[in-house]
């Protein structure tokens, strides 16, 4: 089979084994090709779907009565879009893509028979739910609690950390397909005080920006600018949870 970066995410948590492989390969059979700025969901719609994010990324955003958009989650390839909304009667965002890429559909129905004959990866889709839930949370504080260099340096560390985690390859440098009006939604700052921080980064040999691309110059200083702990993105399960589940599938099998 081929390589799935859904896999890879789900498995960061528990085990995935090959009938529960097979389920998540079948999502990927028929993905839908979207362009950058195509809409996945609108707020206010039935979700009939959630979603796995095979290639590009994606964000979910509120738009406020005075007309403000405010940004919530932002997608990389690997993750599940649209889990949190699942359970309700209508979207409570949108979903647009910030770069070209492939989303895989799957029915909302089709939660309710993962979650009965397959805990394990009920579970998993659990975890990942939590922890996007987690990040936003963590870049609420960020936000509420730093100053401009400390809430950047954050920023750019989450998704250095994020994207780690589905490509063990990736050295310091990555593509950041956001542009300036994204970072100033998530941060609550402006475009010139972003690139105003960004270039003292420059300056000061901590990173490098060209266009789309960044490279960490010098880790250790980002984090010691920006109050990130990587610790908080831990992918460990409370054990009393994988010790049940592990208890029920081993009887399953017997």
């Amino acid at each position: 089979m081929e390589d799935s970066c859904v896999i890879r995410n789900l498995s960061h948590f528990t085990t995935i084994g090959p009938e529960e492989a097979r389920i998540l390969h079948e999502l990927e059979l028929e993905p839908i090709k979207y362009k950058k700025d195509d809409k996945v969901w609108r707020e206010g719609h039935q979700p009939d779907n959630i979603y796995t994010l095979h290639s590009g990324w994606a964000y979910t955003y509120q738009v406020m009565n005075n007309g403000k958009i405010r940004v919530l989650d932002i997608f990389l390839p690997g993750d599940i879009m649209g889990i949190r909304d699942a359970t309700l009667p209508h979207h409570a965002t949108s979903c647009s893509m910030l770069s070209s890429g492939d989303v895989c559909p799957l029915p909302a129905w089709r939660l309710t028979e993962i979650f009965h004959e397959y805990p394990n990866l009920a579970m998993s889709i659990h975890a990942s739910s939590a922890r996007q839930q987690a990040v936003i949370t963590d870049r609420l504080f960020n936000v509420l609690s730093n100053d401009a260099k400390c809430r950047v340096a954050h920023f750019i560390l989450e998704i250095y950390y994020r994207l780690k985690r589905v490509n063990t390859d990736l050295q310091e440098g990555f593509t950041l397909p956001l542009l300036q009006k994204h970072i100033s939604l998530v941060l609550g700052l402006t475009h010139v005080h972003i690139s105003r921080v960004i270039k003292e980064m420059e300056e000061n040999n901590i990173l490098k920006k060209a266009r789309n691309e960044i490279e960490i110059m010098d880790i250790k200083k980002l984090h010691n600018m920006s109050n990130f702990d990587p610790e908080r993105y831990t992918d460990a399960i409370n054990s009393h949870l994988t010790h049940h589940i592990s208890k029920k599938d081993h009887r399953d099998t017997l």
